[in-house]
């Protein structure tokens, strides 16, 4: 009787677990794009209209070429300027160049200020490896930033950190090293010898900016003041933040999952500090996200983790339907209208 009662319990859990819904497999990664990218468009005609910055790597040791994309069609022929970077912004004729450069002593680093027909103005050298640029809105200030180590920075630690700038664009001046700023949290001053900066967005003020700090293993969203040096924190674990051209939502990377697969994108409605996954994008990429309008972004990711080609994809901010390819072997894109 004992042996027939466990016989049926063993039944009933069995069809219990049946029965229950299973989770859902993770969906699929996204096809590699493919198809005839034609680099004879003209400059000109292409930059005088609505169009996208992008650098294209070349495996040459001082950058990548800058194209020249149509907004209005990014699968007609695009041009090629005369610039060479592994990172660019612009904005109302201003614009950054992020690059390296090979020397008898080791690389050298620098960033190259240009006009709106790419013509260099000004020239600074930095202190390490290129990561990430913005130009502020009205195209007044500039944002760099670069990878250090701890030690350079002046704390015990070999490991890489950052270290982020403000820069005037009409003269190529640095006006401000951003772990100068005063810090609060909750009303309280917050200090750190670990702090590292980077991610900047601007608001079109170009005074108000939104940045990543990191102390302590941890990362948190700052509202920087260009004017008073100063910083608030907002709200913790987000990375690369993107202010959308309304300013009314930032969208960034969110740390969600290990080592393998680390972030998810995610919007913020400033106004409630409400906060939701960007559903179009479901893959861990490591981008600064950038508005294409004001209901979609655009971002780099690599066709595989092995590969060393890239594409710009593009991802409704509200909907569900699926990222989907922009303009093929490209990263750092920069919207110019």
């Amino acid at each position: 009787m004992a042996a027939g009662g466990m016989l049926l319990v063993s039944i009933v859990i069995l069809g219990v677990t049946l029965a229950r819904p299973r989770p859902a497999p993770p969906p699929p990664p996204p096809e590699a794009p493919v198809g005839p990218v034609r680099r004879d468009g003209d400059l000109e005609s292409i930059r005088r209209g609505p169009h996208l910055l992008a650098a294209r790597m070349t495996g040459i040791e001082h950058g990548a070429a800058v194209e020249v994309i149509s907004l209005a069609d990014p699968a007609a022929p695009r041009a090629v300027a005369p610039l060479e970077c592994e990172r660019i912004a612009f904005s109302r004729g201003h614009g950054i160049c992020l690059r390296t450069s090979s020397r008898l002593m080791g690389p050298r680093y620098e960033a190259v200020f240009f006009d709106e027909r790419f013509q260099p103005v000004a020239r600074i050298d930095l202190d390490g490896t290129p990561t990430r640029t913005r130009v502020s809105p009205d195209g007044r200030y500039g944002a760099i930033t670069v990878f250090v180590t701890g030690q350079e920075h002046g704390y015990n630690s070999v490991s890489f950190s950052t270290k982020t700038t403000l820069v005037e664009m009409a003269s190529g001046k640095v006006l401000a090293d951003l772990e100068k700023f005063t810090t609060t949290r909750e009303g309280q001053p917050f200090a750190a010898k670990d702090f590292n900066f980077w991610g900047v967005t601007f608001a079109s003020d170009s005074n108000v900016f939104y940045a990543s700090l990191k102390t302590a293993g941890q990362t948190y969203l700052v509202r920087g003041d260009a004017a008073r040096r100063s910083f608030t924190v907002l709200r913790e674990n987000v990375e690369c933040p993107a202010l959308s051209p309304d300013g009314r939502l930032l969208a960034y990377k969110k740390r969600v999952g290990g080592d393998l697969s680390p972030w998810r994108f995610h919007v913020l409605e400033l106004a409630t500090m409400l906060e939701r996954p960007l559903a179009a994008e479901t893959r861990s990429i490591d981008d600064q996200l950038e508005w294409l309008d004001e209901g979609r972004v655009l971002y780099s990711a690599m066709r595989t983790s092995q590969s060393p080609v890239g594409d710009v994809w593009v991802a409704s901010v509200a909907g569900s339907e699926p990222a989907r390819p922009f303009a093929l072997e490209l990263e750092s894109p920069v919207v110019v209208r």
